[in-house]
């Protein structure tokens, strides 16, 4: 068996992996995907089964995000009432 040794090994599975964890990430990983699939490097099924995981992260970290947001809020509406160290508190 002859091996053509100008094609590159494919890369490891470790080295394709992408860091799915910010919004940007996903946008990335969906716009490489899209590309690869107007390119015809890519079949349509796994395009489909991609797209369709990268949207249900992208809902998950926005619904995360919000959570963290609401929590500080909420923290911060209760500590409100009463007065920080340092600071004036407000007659009301």
């Amino acid at each position: 068996m002859s091996e053509n040794l100008d094609t590159p090994p494919p890369p490891s599975p470790r080295q394709r992996r992408r860091r799915l964890a910010s919004l940007g990430n996903i946008k990335t990983g969906l716009a490489d995907c899209l590309r690869a699939l107007e390119d015809g490097t890519m079949e349509a099924s796994k395009a489909r089964a991609l797209i369709y995981g990268y949207s249900v992260l992208a809902g998950i970290i926005q619904g995360t995000e919000l959570e963290e947001r609401l929590a500080k809020l909420e923290a911060a509406a209760r500590n409100e009432g009463s007065p920080r160290a340092g600071g004036l508190a407000c007659a009301r």
